[in-house]
């Protein structure tokens, strides 16, 4: 079978070939073998190519941190899954390959009508918006939300999460030709993220509750201006490199709590399984959609991985096509 594996640090593109390997061994007791249908390369997968990531694996190392694909075969004792059945795989389940086997508990089942492509990229951002949203704040129809890089797959969840919850949701973007774009993608409130967007007429009299930080740097403080008192601003990624910018003033008199937020704690990995299979519903038809830039095959992985690096949400398309 194929797969794409690390084979060195450094160039992303240089740093990773497609190799064929032995076919896994079948299902034992309680396992499931998987076709892998579709994975996506994430911006955490580039920096653990890069070598910036806490996890540095000895090379040749399979990589993918989610995907979904289709059950081939199931081992004694399995139950709820059978031959046929579309699953999530786990997080961090190195998912660049064509097939792979897993323990079934790990699975978690789709409606036979989900779209593969977009559950392929849920385990992280569909999820990953589910905890943000309800870990920080008791947010109550009305309240408001605001959060940066509104282009982004994660935020296309937030959003949606927010309009199904009552909320109104706060996007800021960085350029003024993506905020007709993303509102028409179901955001409320898309704001261009520049000093001053504070005092927007379309925030006047919301109850803005959270922020959402993706950015770091002046964004943040942007962030933080929008905040109403009490509010809590949560960074979840740093995409600009640059230290958050919070004020002191902010913090004493405006009284707000700034938090750190991974998917990969523990504490935060062992709900993955429960909150993705409450989202199910969610990857059929008329559900919340992220924006796919470009599908390639695994012998493209080079050109698939070059492409991820320049941006846009990339998916490796292993075995049949939707």
């Amino acid at each position: 079978m194929q797969a794409v594996r690390l084979v060195a640090y450094g160039d992303a593109v240089d740093g990773v070939e497609v190799h064929t390997l032995p076919e896994p061994a079948p299902p034992g007791p309680g396992e499931v073998l998987v076709q892998v249908r579709y994975a996506p390369i994430n911006f955490n997968d580039l920096m653990v190519i890069w070598g910036v990531y806490n996890w540095k694996p000895q090379p040749p190392e399979i990589l993918g941190n989610e995907g979904a694909g289709v059950v081939l075969e199931v081992g004694e004792g399995v139950t709820g899954l059978a031959p046929g059945t579309p699953v999530v795989l786990p997080f961090m389940a190195r998912t660049w390959r064509e097939r792979l086997v897993l323990e079934a508990d790990q699975l978690v089942a789709l409606p036979h009508d989900a779209d593969m492509q977009q559950a392929a990229m849920a385990t992280i951002n569909a999820v990953t918006a589910a905890m943000l949203l309800d870990d920080y704040v008791d947010l109550a129809p009305g309240d408001a939300v605001v959060f940066n890089a509104a282009t982004s797959g994660l935020a296309h969840w937030l959003a949606g999460l927010a309009r199904q919850r009552g909320l109104h949701a706060i996007g800021l973007v960085r350029k003024q030709g993506d905020v007709g774009r993303i509102r028409q993608a179901g955001c409320e409130i898309v704001l261009v993220d520049e000093d001053g967007v504070a005092e927007s007429a379309e925030l006047q009299g919301l109850n803005v509750r959270l922020a959402l930080d993706g950015v770091g740097g002046a964004s943040a403080r942007r962030l933080a201006e929008v905040l109403g008192v009490g509010g809590k601003l949560v960074a979840y990624g740093a995409a600009s490199h640059a230290p958050m910018e919070v004020s002191a003033q902010h913090l004493i008199f405006k009284r707000l709590t700034v938090h750190g937020f991974f998917e990969g704690y523990p504490e935060n990995a062992e709900r993955v399984p429960t909150m993705l299979a409450g989202l199910a519903d969610l990857l059929r038809p008329g559900g919340i959609r992220q924006p796919i830039a470009a599908i390639y095959s695994a012998a493209e992985a080079k050109a698939a991985v070059a492409h991820a690096v320049d941006g846009g949400k990339v998916l490796l398309a292993f075995g049949a096509a939707d």
